[in-house]
């Protein structure tokens, strides 16, 4: 029987939608630019459910697509807040998957109180970009320009051999939405992309956790090792045989490797070596 179950809130007077389940310390997940949390989760939240209490929610414009995008990763990082707030949830342990990496830096930054820890996945924080390129995200023909070069990146169906070590271990809902061309949540993306968001602070200590058969532009394990060199006292950890969503591909390692950092964190003992992901230990 499923512990996680879809549970319908207001944010702002406006709906929203997150996946609840499990006791313990709270752990939110929030899902990448492809899709909403299902598609990023599920294959993992049940087993999450087991040890924490699992919060997933459906970013406005992204997962959910019937309500619009925030436009900015400030204001998605200002809507977990209340979001939290509306769980009565003081603070979470933040996991971010690609897109959702940017999110969390963004909140763990910004509301420092609301982040017990931070785990990106196989995504970065994304600083804002210069002015002129957020203006001309907002002109008609170079803005053109600009989804036509994100489909190409991240939207298209040939992007499933870079971005998974196995494509057909690709999630379903995803095959379907690349081949639509343009799905609605592109535009949602694209607008938080261009904004930015503050740059991570030298103070964030984060669990970098990768698929290392990555190789989507600006995800791969080159890519995790930069990320990982920028911040003193992060640990980069790699899935093998896994590409941007190790947590689809090996969810067993995956949540291993979650579990082992708050656990360590916590300051709960735990044997080591033991086999799993591979480790390339801590800091700079």
């Amino acid at each position: 029987m499923s512990t996680v179950s879809l549970k319908e809130i207001a944010i702002d007077g406006r709906p929203a939608s997150v996946h609840v389940g499990g006791q313990g310390e709270p752990l939110l997940l929030v899902h990448g630019g492809w899709g909403g949390a299902p598609m990023h989760w599920s294959a993992v939240w049940e087993r999450f459910a087991e040890r924490f209490q699992v919060i997933a929610p459906d970013l406005p414009g992204v997962g959910r697509t019937d309500t619009p995008g925030l436009g900015s990763l400030g204001a998605y990082a200002r809507w977990l807040e209340r979001l939290l707030d509306e769980l009565g949830v003081s603070s979470a342990w933040c996991v971010g998957n690609s897109f959702g990496a940017a999110v969390v830096s963004c909140l763990a930054t910004q509301h420092a109180a609301r982040c017990r820890g931070v785990v990106l996945v196989n995504g970065t924080p994304l600083p804002a970009l210069p002015r002129l390129v957020r203006w001309l995200g907002t002109r008609p023909l170079p803005r053109q320009m600009l989804r036509a070069l994100v489909q190409k990146q991240a939207f298209s169906p040939a992007i499933l051999r870079l971005a998974f070590a196995d494509p057909g271990r690709a999630p379903a809902a995803l095959r379907e939405d690349l081949k639509r061309g343009s799905p609605p949540q592109m535009d949602a993306v694209l607008d938080a992309v261009l904004q930015g968001g503050p740059r991570a602070p030298l103070g964030l200590s984060p669990l970098i956790l990768w698929g290392e058969a990555d190789r989507l532009p600006g995800s791969t394990a080159r890519d995790a090792k930069k990320l990982h060199a920028s911040l003193p006292g992060s640990q980069l950890t790699f899935i093998p045989a896994t590409g941007h969503l190790p947590q689809v591909e090996h969810p067993e390692a995956f949540v291993d490797a979650v579990a082992r950092f708050i656990e360590a964190r916590s300051a709960v003992a735990r044997p080591r070596g033991l086999g799993g992901p591979v480790d390339t230990g801590a800091g700079a």
